[in-house]
């Protein structure tokens, strides 16, 4: 690693979190952060969230390399040049259109690999497939492959920063995939974990890359208020940009704080103070205090 390299690694770019800044400076937000048992919404600095000591950083012949500056010069700053990244700042999400495509299926692809969750998702497959019995039915390919990864863990770091720096890993999927813009009356929330998989219906074209998967969609907010759905299969290309209703936006918000209270390393909820408390306590959580700047509270047994 040159001397000069960055060593906080921001997993979510601090360009997208200034999409749902809450002053004219657009440096600060408003999330619940994870205390051990506590969890506590508070107005925080974009700074200081959503990165890890030298998280892009593997070793090559035993040397540390870092592939954070290939991150922002190859991924980041093309996206948050493009007329695409204008229209969402600028909140014209209603303009996105075909046009658009090329660039939310690169962001929404690159922002669901670069994560901690990410990583820890491809280590418990990894252990799964360790296992004869395990419930989903790898191929000899898919065991090999993650034998190696077993053997190696440097090996895995690689491939998830190879995959953080660059989406040629994604381009296979991009003709086909259905992107869908979807625009809220209501303002929708985010997380240190910006793209989720969520349930969607059932459909011949959808590809689903592992035997007994649920059908899904990857969700990502890309303001506060418009979230983009990508669903991956034999759909043409299709796009599509239109409002939703209170309820289905609810619906979004709810399953973040779900992601939030499940998993481990969603460690911030990216929300402003409406409603939290209502969807805090129907999560694992108990209200203990409340006021205009914090909100308090503890994990359920």
């Amino acid at each position: 690693m040159a001397p000069n390299e960055p060593r906080d690694h921001h997993y979510v770019p601090q360009f997208f979190l200034r999409n749902f800044a809450i002053e004219e400076a657009k440096s600060r937000i408003t999330t619940v952060g994870k205390h051990g048992p506590m969890a506590v919404w508070a107005e925080r600095s974009i700074e200081s969230l959503g990165y890890e000591r030298d998280f892009y950083v593997h070793l090559r012949a035993g040397i540390p390399m870092s592939v954070e500056t290939d991150i922002n010069r190859r991924v980041e700053t093309p996206i948050s040049q493009s007329d695409t990244w204008g229209k969402i700042v600028s909140g014209r999400t209603d303009a996105l259109d075909q046009s658009d495509r090329a660039i939310l299926y690169a962001l929404i692809r690159h922002l669901e690999a670069r994560t901690p969750h990410y990583q820890a998702t491809m280590n418990e497959l990894a252990r799964m497939a360790r296992d004869p019995l395990a419930e989903i039915a790898f191929t000899d390919e898919e065991r090999a492959a993650y034998a190696a990864m077993n053997a190696d863990p440097n090996l895995a770091k690689a491939m998830q920063n190879h995959m953080a720096a660059t989406t040629a890993w994604a381009e296979s999927s991009f003709k086909g995939a259905l992107m869908m813009i979807l625009r809220s009356p209501i303002a929708l929330r985010s997380s240190t974990t910006p793209v989720f998989a969520m349930s969607a219906p059932s459909h011949t074209g959808m590809a689903l890359l592992l035997p007994g998967m649920i059908p899904y969609q990857l969700v990502l907010t890309l303001n506060p208020t418009t979230i983009a759905c990508l669903v991956l299969g034999d759909f043409d290309g299709a796009f599509s940009n239109r409002e939703i209703d209170v309820t289905t936006a609810m619906g979004f918000n709810r399953h973040f704080v779900g992601q939030f209270a499940k998993f481990e390393y969603v460690r911030h909820l990216i929300t402003p103070a409406d409603d939290i408390a209502v969807d805090m306590t129907w999560a694992p959580y108990d209200l203990v205090e409340s006021s205009r700047r914090k909100i308090v509270f503890r994990r359920r047994d």
